[in-house]
């Protein structure tokens, strides 16, 4: 069969049933998105295994319905930007940044002693704290989506500090890159160019390839988000006029989602930060655009009717329990591990800075899906002969369970209900007064 059929059968199955498995999830009070994640699941090599069926082998069918679902995490993040509170999000800055840190600390400390004293190298073990560490935000923002409950002061803190996280995550990264023994792999964007060229010139990079990487991504994170923000902010309401004068269908959402995917490039690029952050970046300006609303329902309609399912079912695509090998222990010990670090070490410091008991279990619970650092590092211990197979399916695993696991934490924190949530599903006024309580000031 031709590879353009392959992929037509492929989205023909595999969407309507992440449609009809969260339409009888939700009617269970299970969260939607937990339907089509587990649509992945079944599909993957864990159980059915479809990628492999002699009807979709011998063309890059199934490689491009992962290129395109991984289109459909940049448009998830767009439109999670889209419907942020630009205002609460300024204010809880401050709060957002100690969220984040702590929620690095804690697992990559835990993490790493854990797999240590469990019999781990510490190279192994350091890898996989690090591969704890960073958070993926797009599976919290869906769920938020899905319940109302974007314009809240917990989604504002764990959207800001997932960024921050996953930017913390590169010096995670960066330090990890340098300890192993061989970190010469074909890389992408300026920083790490950059730091190649210069430890093979450079008699000081070369001795001190650690520092020198940690300087380059802080540079290249401060240029891409200084850059693009700026431009952003300055022209994206003359450039949506502009994109309105040109006579043909749906002009405009064809040219704003070539921005979202320009964005998402740029992110990795000039900022080495991941493609989800530039896409939620080019949201979060347009949530403030006079002409926010032209392009809000069409992306709704091309994102959740046919990109994001396709994300979803990816990500449950990449599981494969059989490679554990009968380590079921040293899984079981890193997924406690991922949950309590993330959800004591957010938590606690949403607590000090006093958003109250169960805002804060909102936040410590919306921060414990880990995803595309975590693979990352994850692949870089793999190929540097680090991990061992059995190894690397266990933080696969973990990344998996903890994508999962998200929305049923974040359904039952919302089953306790605090001062403020009536008022929270009416608008977002409510916001700002409950970062006032907080004793915090706009950024």
């Amino acid at each position: 069969m031709p590879a353009p059929l392959q992929l037509a059968l492929l989205i023909a199955i595999l969407l309507p049933a992440t449609k009809i498995v969260a339409s009888i999830s939700a009617r269970f009070g299970i969260p939607a998105i937990i339907g089509e994640l587990m649509v992945g699941v079944v599909a993957g090599p864990g159980v059915l295994d479809m990628l492999h069926w002699k009807m979709f082998t011998g063309t890059p069918a199934g490689a491009s319905f992962m290129l395109l679902a991984q289109i459909g995490g940049f448009v998830l993040m767009f439109i999670a930007g889209l419907e942020t509170d630009i205002d609460a999000m300024r204010e809880a800055s401050v709060t957002a940044f100690l969220v984040a840190l702590s929620g690095v600390i804690w697992p990559f400390f835990l993490g790493a002693g854990a797999a240590h004293l469990l019999g781990l190298s510490w190279s192994a073990s350091l890898f996989l704290g690090g591969a704890l560490t960073a958070t993926s935000v797009s599976i919290s923002a869906r769920t938020l989506m899905d319940a109302g409950k974007m314009t809240t002061p917990e989604a504002t803190v764990i959207l800001a500090a997932a960024v921050i996280d996953d930017v913390m995550g590169l010096f995670v990264l960066a330090f990890l890159a340098a300890s192993s023994s061989s970190s010469e792999g074909e890389s992408f964007g300026i920083a790490p160019t950059a730091s190649h060229w210069l430890q093979g010139h450079w008699a000081f990079a070369a001795g001190h390839p650690l520092l020198v990487q940690m300087s380059l991504i802080a540079i290249s994170v401060a240029l891409f988000f200084v850059v693009a923000y700026t431009a952003a902010t300055k022209w994206i309401d003359p450039v949506i006029r502009l994109f309105r004068k040109i006579d043909a269908d749906e002009a405009v959402t064809a040219c704003v989602l070539g921005l979202v995917l320009i964005f998402a490039v740029s992110a990795e690029w000039i900022g080495s930060v991941a493609g989800i952050t530039g896409a939620y970046l080019l949201g979060y300006v347009f949530a403030g655009a006079k002409l926010k609303s032209l392009i809000e329902r069409t992306f709704h309609a091309i994102g959740h009717g046919l990109l994001i399912p396709l994300f979803f079912v990816s990500i449950g695509l990449t599981s494969n329990f059989k490679a554990l090998g009968g380590h079921w222990s040293l899984l079981g010990i890193m997924f406690a591990i991922a949950l309590v670090s993330k959800m004591a070490g957010c938590g606690m410091a949403a607590l000090g800075m006093g958003m109250g008991p169960v805002r804060s279990l909102r936040v410590g619970c919306g921060m414990v899906s880990r995803g595309e650092v975590g693979l990352i590092v994850t692949a870089m211990a793999a190929e540097t002969g680090i991990f061992q197979e059995y190894e690397v399916a266990i933080m696969v695993a973990v990344v998996l369970l903890t994508t999962l696991v998200t929305p049923l934490l974040m359904r039952g924190a919302y089953m306790f209900k605090t001062a403020g949530d009536d008022d929270d599903e009416g608008g977002g006024e409510s916001v700002e007064s409950d970062f006032g309580e907080m004793g915090e000031s706009p950024a």
